[in-house]
Order: structure tokens, then sequence, then C-alpha cells
């Protein structure tokens, strides 16, 4: 590749050498969440952006002055469609990050809705159990917030996501009397539409603080809006080699609810 850079006009070079480059820590980070078990659609995306921008670095020096016009104006369009895509995912993280900082207040006007994650064998998940730290965190602080645990249980879960929360909270130290269980829920739609049939029957408004996730937060706040909450965000912390497997998975989870209005 060197040699052939050799021959190009420097802002050639650059977009080159600078695609390769960015194609390659791609994929070195969407590598490192295989050495912790996961695997998901967010991976198979990522190593396809690592791939895809690899190779547009290193067709550069060949196609971005092809001889052959149909090659040059394929490879520029393509170029053009790439940048499109990487704007769009630009403007997609910029809400994503805008809404896992949108804060509630701590006065006891919301009730918690704490959103389900896997249940291992062994008890929560990582990610299940970030979720339950950050619940138990703002329940510690605001002291007259009521909590609902939501989620079912899975085919490969020994018991219903929301029972693990609940008897998390429990032995961490947080009052039974202030968490109620909603353990038939399979999505998020579902988590808020089956927790908000929980709080109508309780006569209680529908001003929640959800508890997921950063990266997830926007996703569950529109359709927790759909069903006509009243929405704040606390978010749980994900540990840094997973955000960006989740990350870019979750462009495609809202890509797909702006589209089919589900998730």
């Amino acid at each position: 590749m060197f040699r052939i850079l050799c021959g190009c006009t420097k802002p050639v070079k650059v977009l080159a050498i600078t695609l390769t480059a960015v194609g390659a820590v791609v994929l070195v980070l969407f590598i490192i969440p295989l050495f912790s078990g996961t695997l998901n659609t967010g991976s198979y995306f990522g190593f396809a952006i690592g791939v895809v921008t690899m190779l547009l670095g290193v067709a550069a020096p060949k196609l971005f002055h092809s001889g052959k016009k149909p090659l040059r104006y394929a490879y520029r369009t393509v170029l053009i469609i790439y940048g499109v895509l990487v704007i769009y995912a630009v403007i997609l993280s910029a809400f994503m990050i805008a809404n896992m900082n949108d804060a509630p207040e701590k006065d006891g006007s919301r009730t918690v809705i704490v959103l389900g994650c896997q249940v291992r064998s062994d008890g929560p998940s990582l990610m299940l159990q970030k979720r339950i730290d950050a619940a138990y965190d703002y329940l510690s602080a605001d002291t007259k917030a009521q909590c609902i645990v939501s989620g079912g249980k899975g085919d490969n879960e020994h018991i219903s996501e929301a029972e693990a929360m609940y008897e998390a909270l429990v032995n961490d130290g947080i009052s039974e009397n202030r968490i109620t269980k909603e353990d038939k829920s399979s999505s998020t739609y579902e988590n808020l539409l089956f927790s908000k049939q929980i709080l109508e029957d309780n006569e209680k408004p529908l001003r929640i603080a959800i508890v997921t996730d950063g990266f997830h937060q926007w996703r569950a706040r529109l359709q927790a809006e759909s069903l006509g909450y009243d929405v704040k965000c606390v978010s749980a912390a994900t540990p840094w080699y997973l955000v960006p497997v989740y990350w870019v998975r979750e462009w495609f989870a809202l890509s797909y609810l702006f589209v089919f209005g589900t998730d």
C-alpha cells in the first residue's frame, strides 16, 4: 500500500491512511468484547463497519482518481453514502447522549421503572447488576420514590428479571414496600405498557424515571412518551469495553423503531 501511496496526491494519501487506521481501530474495539463472551448484532455490524472502512481506505489510491470513470464514480458514490451514514450515526449519538444525561429531580414525584435484562444461573448479568446499582443509588437518594422492577422470565432464565431485581434491591436495604414487580413483559415496550397499567390501577401519575443503560435511554424514552409518560432518565454505567457493541446495536434498533414504530 505504501508504494501505491507514493504516487497519490496528499488529500488522497490522508484519506487512505485515515480510513484504513479508523477501520483497524474499529475492528479492535469490536474484537475486545469477544473475550467477555459478548457477541450480538452490534458485534456483526461493528465488524462490517471496520472491514468496509478499511477497504475504502485501501482502495482509495487506486480508485479515487481511477482512469476508468465507472470505477471512479462508483467509489466516490460509495464514499458519499458512507459519509451520510456517518453523519446519521453522529446525530443519533448526540440524541442518545442528551437523553442519558437527562436526570430527574429527587423529590419523590416520580416512580422509578427499572427495565429488565438477562438473568444468569448465578444471578443478575453484569448489565442487569449495573441497572440494579443505579436504581439503588437513586432510591437511596430519593427516599420517597416508589419503584417498579419490570421484566419477565425468559426461556433460559430460572427466575423472572423482576424477581431478580426485587431480591437484589431488598437485600441491599430498599424496603420491599417501595417495590412492585411487573414480571410478564418481554420487551422494552411491554416493560413500559404493563408498568403503566400498574400505575393507573393504583391511580398514580405517569411521571417516571427510567433506569436502564445510557445507550438505551432515548429508545426507551420514545416508547414511554408514546404511552403518555412524563419521562426522566437514570442511566446505569456500561462497562467501557461493551459500549461500542451496544452503541452500534442501538443505532440499528432506533432506526427499526423509526420505521416500524416498535422494538
